[in-house]
Parts: C-alpha cells; structure tokens; sequence
C-alpha cells in the first residue's frame, strides 16, 4: 500500500513538473513572439527616425527654465524669446546747497528698461541674438545685443560680430537682472557698455579662467545708424575663480580689465553715473581736447554663503597730447546679506554674479511662519567715490561719494522688488561741496 502511494505521489509530482514546463514553454514562446513584434516595430520606428533626419527634420523639446525655450532631442538647435521690464519710483530731497547750485530734484517715475529678445543656436555652431530696448524714453528703440557667433574654435574658443556689451568690469557685465543694486556703480562713469564691432573669447580649467578681447568701432545705439569712421578701440578682460566648493555656496572672484579707446574729433566727454534714471545728471568733465585715454579696472567678490563682499577699481589716463595727461578715477565697496539664508550664484561662462534663486518662491498659499512661501529677502549696502577732477591737466568735473543702502525682495527667480536709499554729497572742480541728494527709489522687475 505504501509502495503504491509512493507511486501515485511520484507519478502527480511528474505530471505537475510536466504542465509546469509545458507552461512555462508556452509564456516563454508567447513572450518571445512579443519582443520579437516590438523588435520589428522598434526597427521601423529607427527607419521612419533616419528617413525624417535625412530629410531635416527634428523632434522638438519644449520646456521652462527661467523663460520659455525649445530645443531639439540632440541640441543641435536651439532657440529662446523672452525680455524684461524694469519700472522705477524716485522721490528725493535735497539741502539748500544742493537747490541752489543744481536747482530741485523733481519726483517721478520710467520704465527703465523695456526689452524684448530672441536667441539661438544653430548645427551646434552658430548662435545670434536680438535684443532692443522699446522703453520709450528720450533714447527710444536702441539696439543691445545684436550678433552673430560661431562657437567650439579650436584654441580660440568663441567668435562673435555685431552690436554687444563690452567686457567692462565685474559690474559692467553682470546683467541688469541680477544687480544687487538698482544702478551700477559710479565707476560706470568710464565705460561705454556696448559698441559695434567683433571680439573672441574663451574659458579654460573648467570655466574658472575666462579671456575676452573685443575690437570696436564707436556707433549709435539707435537702428538704422550705424555707419562708423576713425580708428578701432580695443577692450580686454581676464578673470579667475581661484576657489570654489563643492556646493558652489562659497567662492571667490578677482579679475582685471584693460581698454584703449581713441577720441573721437579729438574730444572726449565724462558725465558721471546715475543712482537712478530718473536723477539729472550733475558732473560731467565737459568736451576734453585728447587724442585717446586708457582705461585700468581691477575687482575682485567673495562670496561666503549668505555673505557677499564685491569691490572695483577704475583708473582712467586721459591721452592730451596738446598738454598735460589727466587722471580720473573711481570705486566702490559693497556688502550684502541674504536674511533667508540663499547665496549670490556665480556665472562662470563670463565671469559674472548670475540669477537668483530663493529657497521658497512667494506664495500666497505657503506656510509663511515656517518660511515658505516668502520669497528671498536680501539687505545691501555700498559705498562708491568718483573724482572728475585733475586741476593739473584742465580737467574739472568735480567729485561724488555715494551711500546707498538696498532691500531686494525677490519672490521668484524672475521677479523681485527692489527699495534703494541714496545719500550723495557733490563737490565743484575745487572741491568745495555743492550740494546732497537724498534719494528713495523703488523698483519693480520682471524677467521672462
């Protein structure tokens, strides 16, 4: 009995093995019969993909990144559209010198910058932007960024040719969008930011070194003229980036600029920077019998998590040759803090300070005791002096220092107000004081 349930135990197990195979046989000739259908439908997807490669076309990628871009699969092309909008307050009060020597500072508001752009990038090669300013102010349409590129030359790196910024100074080639302040500083008084011509440049060492010369030729902003005579300027910048961690929360810059610029008509003229558009212009050398003037700028930014520190140099040697050479110069020092614990972003393609970026976008619907949804809030301050004064060679235009204190709200990476304090002492070609302005200016800014 027990040997014949031995059997029938043996002889069920069997069968059970046997159905088991016979199973397993037909799921895996049935699983077979579908990766060889995917194989032949995946085959004739590759075939239809290269017969739409071979005749131009490319599957599209339409994404947001800090604007609206599109792209395709293999980044062969590339292109974005975009622009900003800055609208400016100004209320001011001045000392009785001040309204005496230069008259009120009346109240007011511009839009100080309205743009639009596009931009792009064509065989991974060619690149070109448009960009003008639709402001409507004295200046009306003014072409900014206006060029065409070729990228990955050996050695050299990148070429482009148009209309485009000059690679001034720290300040000077950090975009409008991400200054820590409404203005640049007043070592902007040297600096020409953009001009016609051609220029090459490159980065090396994992972008921490960069290189930029740029060859010009003096034209109007203003579209359609752009016809140019005299002699070609030139115009050099170098930076490094001797430190930065891992997380890119600290880091270190410095750099130098060189320019060489000749006078037009053999004259040259220096008014100096405004804290605000809406502010009148009050120094200014008047026309300088030169013949070309040299221009030094060196800077250098530490950024150390929440803290910043950023500081320029400018010296300016105007060429005479009828007389004695002048010497102007400029500087300014400023510190800022992020109350919420971000960090200013380094851009290493140019050497630049790049966007922000806050922890918790604002949001009406955020936990705002927790933090969230408050946006980024950052506290600034910075001093700057400029003298237009060199007595010796017949160069008065006087001399500004500047206090300016700043809160920057920023809700998002493309958008914040600004609130900035200025309290700025003039002095007259000796040196006697002619006046203070103090001015509260309010911004509100959009990117997209």
């Amino acid at each position: 009995m027990d040997r014949e349930m031995r059997r029938v135990t043996i002889w069920v197990r069997c069968t059970f093995l046997l159905v088991l195979f016979a199973c397993s046989l037909e799921a895996a000739s049935l699983e077979l019969n579908r990766i060889e259908k995917l194989e032949e439908r995946l085959e004739k997807l590759e075939e239809k993909e290269k017969k739409r490669y071979k005749e131009g076309e490319k599957e599209i990628r339409v994404y947001f990144k800090n604007g609206f871009k599109m792209r395709t699969l293999d980044n062969s092309f590339k292109f974005q559209a975009g622009g900003r909008i800055m609208h400016d307050w100004g209320f001011f009060s001045e000392d009785q010198k001040y309204l005496t020597n230069h008259g009120a500072q009346e109240n007011g508001a511009r839009f100080r910058r309205v743009r639009l752009f596009m931009a792009g990038m064509l065989y991974k090669t060619i690149k070109f932007k448009w960009d003008i300013d639709v402001d409507g102010g004295a200046n009306g349409v003014t072409f900014k960024d206006m060029f065409i590129g070729m990228t990955r030359i050996p050695i050299v790196g990148d070429f482009q040719v148009g209309h485009f910024k000059r690679p001034a100074s720290l300040d000077s080639v950090t975009s409008s969008n991400y200054l820590t302040f409404m203005e640049r500083s007043l070592t902007n008084t040297f600096f020409k930011t953009r001009n016609t011509g051609f220029a090459f440049f490159n980065q090396h060492f994992n972008k921490r070194l960069t290189w930029f010369i740029f060859f010009n030729k003096e034209t109007s902003e203003r579209p359609p003229d752009f016809n140019f005579d005299g002699d070609w300027n030139v115009t050099s910048r170098i930076t490094g980036l001797p430190y930065i961690s891992a997380n890119s929360k600290r880091w270190a810059h410095l750099g130098a600029s060189w320019s060489y610029e000749k006078a037009t008509d053999n004259q040259v003229t220096f008014a100096a920077a405004r804290d605000s558009e809406i502010v009148n212009t009050i120094l200014t050398t008047g026309a300088i019998k030169a013949r070309a003037f040299n221009i030094l700028g060196l800077e250098g930014a530490v950024n150390w998590n929440q803290f910043s520190v950023q500081g320029e140099y400018v010296f300016t040697n105007v060429d005479k040759s009828f007389s004695q050479n002048g010497d102007l110069d400029s500087f300014y020092v400023e510190v800022s803090w992020y109350l919420t614990g971000e960090h200013r972003h380094y851009s290493r393609k140019n050497g630049a300070i790049g966007r922000f970026k806050p922890n918790h976008n604002f949001s009406w619907n955020k936990n705002w005791s927790e933090g969230h949804g408050t946006g980024a809030f950052q506290f600034a301050a910075r001093y700057a002096e400029l003298d237009l004064n060199d007595s010796a060679a017949g160069i008065e235009g006087g001399e500004q220092s500047s206090f300016t204190v700043g809160l920057n709200w920023e809700l998002n990476p493309m958008s914040r107000v600004m609130y900035n304090y200025v309290h700025a002492n003039f002095s007259d070609r000796t040196g006697a004081g002619s006046g203070t302005l103090n001015s509260n200016l309010i911004r509100f800014q959009v990117d997209f």
